[in-house]
């Protein structure tokens, strides 16, 4: 009886042992060792197996655009139509033939200045009623004293026919409406590449610079008054 006892006493001691083992080694399995941080001013090295990252490449710059004067991209500036209008030289007859006398080219010039601002008139031939583009044309010759027609197609058969290179202050001037149609409309031509003209219904009488493209690929004829 008393080896039995003996023995489940030296059971229960080893028991215990035992338990306290294992207790002790998973302790020590839980606790992680305490690394000290590196210095602040030391850098840290990537391990030597490892590759450093390719520096990213600086972009180059794109190259500045130049339109030259012959690029068809380059917007044309078209120059602005001046307010000054040109006078023939008074009290001279200008020395090529057929050229108006300056005096009466004077007189048309200075009558159609006048009448910048005369709303448009459809069959208009005076500044009370208004103007349209040969009824304009038709009161400043003939406030010069020239016996002028009133319809374009005379207007057309009137005096002498003369180029647009050959244009002189006091011609009257023909343009097409539309490209392929015949004359359709005129105005005084005062020098300095400018005429003064009643345009269209809502318009006034006003200036137009005749040297751009639109007006030199509509132009007609000069008519110079005999």
């Amino acid at each position: 009886m008393k080896k039995y006892k003996l023995s489940i006493v030296n059971s229960v001691i080893a028991g215990i042992l035992i338990c306290a083992i294992l207790a002790a080694c998973g302790a020590a399995e839980m606790k992680r060792p305490e690394v000290d941080p590196p210095p602040a001013d030391k850098e840290i090295s990537a391990p030597a197996h490892v590759l450093p990252a390719p520096e990213p490449e600086a972009a180059e710059p794109l190259p500045e655009t130049d339109l030259s004067e012959n690029d068809p991209l380059k917007t044309e500036e078209q120059e602005p139509v001046s307010a000054e209008i040109p006078e023939a030289k008074a009290g001279e007859e200008n020395s090529e033939p057929g050229v108006l006398d300056s005096e009466i080219a004077n007189k048309i010039i200075e009558t159609a200045k006048a009448q910048l601002g005369i709303p448009f008139k459809m069959g208009g031939s005076s500044p009370k009623e208004g103007f349209d583009s040969t009824g304009f044309v038709y009161y400043c010759l003939g406030e010069a004293g020239i016996d002028f027609p009133r319809d374009i197609k005379s207007q057309l058969e009137y005096g002498e026919q003369v180029g647009y290179s050959d244009l002189a202050p006091g011609d009257a001037v023909y343009f097409l409406a539309e490209p392929g149609e015949a004359a359709g409309f005129c105005g005084i031509y005062v020098g300095g590449g400018l005429i003064i003209y009643s345009p269209v219904p809502d318009e006034f009488v006003r200036t137009a610079n005749i040297t751009t493209g639109y007006w030199t690929a509509r132009f007609v004829t000069g008519v110079r008054p005999a």
